[in-house]
């Protein structure tokens, strides 16, 4: 039986969570929950869950996500010189540090993104995922960019600069990474619930050609994907509890700089997803119409990676394990 990490769910046994000494991702899912459900339960993942989105519809929205990769690259990549630099060359006998730990799931996540990119090509040939505004290599016009693109870009670019505190300096960074691959893994494997069809499972009817239901759900929603995110998870548990250590300061200190980001990941993943309506038609423009439903997401306001300055609509996460 899969032993899953203390801190991969939130405990209902009334215990002050939000202030849990120096377990960090079990504060960070303590707070923003009404957020984070309408997160892991969108639309969009019922209707995948459904076979009920249209390939037109996909294809928007997996050319979106090709994107993102570019930005988890560089973010990853940023991650690892830093530790790199931070540690020195790594001693054989110290293969089991957390900053070692940290290093290898970090290399292990940017093949895995590698082959992913490869794999979005692959699904978009294999079942006809088309998309508009596609220019050479996979690149998006910006008025094709989804509104959760936009923001997942600005925090990747932001966190991919010179760290600012000298104590932790990839505290933030890898808060990240931890934050969009868990805000992945419970939305797919949610979705995967919601596939109410029994063994064996037929895909005739589902508009995208069984896309979502026999690839995509399955990818981001198994055994090998859930070990993946929770090795970065208790790997970057216990080397922000070695860093605390005992002071109270230092985990006020980690709360501050950790909740501002896990706020801005859950603005961007929320938004990531396409607000559908009708899932036919193809799409036009950022805020197109798709025979009469949008592909777009609503902003909030007052997001903490780019603020709106009125009230307003405008206008994916995650590394699968392929």
């Amino acid at each position: 039986m899969v032993q899953h990490h203390p801190a991969s769910g939130v405990s209902a046994l009334g215990s002050d969570l939000t202030n849990a000494p120096w377990a960090l991702t079990t504060h960070l899912l303590s707070i923003n929950l009404d957020q984070f459900e309408r997160t892991t339960h969108a639309t969009f993942l019922q209707k995948a869950a459904q076979g009920r989105l249209s390939k037109e519809f996909i294809g928007q929205w997996l050319a979106n996500d090709r994107l993102y990769i570019q930005g988890y690259i560089s973010l990853a990549e940023s991650m690892l010189r830093l530790l790199k630099s931070s540690t020195g060359p790594l001693n054989p006998s110290d293969t089991e540090s957390t900053e070692s730990r940290l290093i290898r799931w970090l290399e292990a996540a940017l093949e895995n993104v590698k082959r992913e990119d490869a794999w979005f090509v692959e699904m978009t040939q294999s079942y006809g995922l088309t998309a508009q505004g596609l220019g050479p290599n996979g690149t998006l016009a910006d008025t094709h960019k989804s509104r959760g693109l936009q923001l997942f870009e600005t925090l990747f670019r932001n966190y991919s600069n010179t760290p600012e505190y000298s104590f932790m300096p990839w505290l933030e960074g890898m808060t990240i990474l931890w934050a969009t691959e868990k805000v992945y893994y419970e939305s797919w494997s949610w979705a995967r619930r919601q596939d109410a069809q029994a063994s064996p499972k037929a895909y005739n009817n589902d508009l995208d050609g069984g896309a979502m239901r026999k690839e995509f759900i399955p990818n981001w929603s198994n055994k090998n994907f859930m070990m993946f995110v929770e090795t970065l998870e208790r790997t970057l548990n216990e080397a922000v509890s070695e860093a605390v250590g005992r002071d109270d300061a230092k985990w006020q200190e980690v709360k501050q700089r950790t909740d501002t980001v896990w706020q801005a990941t859950l603005d961007a993943e929320e938004a990531f997803w396409p607000d559908v309506a009708l899932e036919n038609g193809a799409v036009n423009g950022t805020n197109g119409k798709i025979n009469g439903s949008e592909f777009r997401t609503a902003d909030k306001d007052g997001s903490l990676i780019e603020p709106r300055k009125q009230m307003g609509t405008e206008y994916v996460p995650h590394v699968g394990y392929v």
